[in-house]
């Protein structure tokens, strides 16, 4: 927060706060967004995990969304973080770093004073467990599915058409002007610090 902030409201998950005569969120935590798939024979994503989450801000009480997560003390960074939630929340232990993409850094509305690291993971092959749910109502209440890529522009969450687009630059190697500048052949599974 800022000096000049005038706190409209205050709760241990997040401040209401003017400043400059707007007003914003500032979360009072940190967490990752995470979007797990399927690649075909030649690495493309063909399915895209999601979450059908219990959500009573949604017409019919639930939303399609890509799995989230806060950040634990006990997790050393950001990619551990992901790494846990993904099996909590999805079933699936994706343990090995390389096969996880760091997606860059995402903001949900210019209303939140808040980042949140995006993570790719390819879970081809990995055989799924039961989710280790945090024991949470809203994790019960919840579950976890794959649509077809072809679905993922119908997804009404902008993280989902958005993160699956940023991971075409890393399963193909180029961006949308099919130029191969060296940023994007950065190694897989690099830490992002808390």
């Amino acid at each position: 927060m800022k000096n000049d902030d005038k706190i409209l409201y205050s709760s241990d998950h997040l401040n209401m706060v003017e400043r400059s005569g707007m007003v914003g969120v500032i979360p009072n935590f940190s967490n990752v967004v995470i979007l797990p798939y399927i690649a075909d024979k030649e690495g493309l994503p063909l399915l895209i995990g999601v979450l059908k989450e219990y959500n009573v801000f949604r017409e019919g009480g639930y939303s399609i969304s890509p799995i989230t997560g806060s950040s634990d003390e006990e997790d050393p960074n950001f990619l551990e973080t992901a790494k846990r939630e993904l099996l909590e929340e999805s079933g699936y232990d994706a343990s090995d770093s390389d096969r996880w993409y760091f997606l860059g850094n995402a903001i949900s509305s210019k209303f939140v004073d808040h980042e949140q690291p995006c993570f790719a993971v390819d879970v081809t092959d990995i055989k799924r467990q039961e989710p280790q749910t945090d024991g949470s109502e809203q994790e019960s209440l919840s579950s976890f599915v794959f649509i077809p890529a072809n679905d993922v522009v119908k997804c009404k969450d902008v993280f989902i058409p958005a993160l699956f687009l940023k991971l075409f630059k890393f399963v193909l190697g180029k961006d949308i002007n099919n130029s191969d500048s060296e940023d994007l052949f950065k190694p897989k599974g690099f830490n992002i610090t808390l």
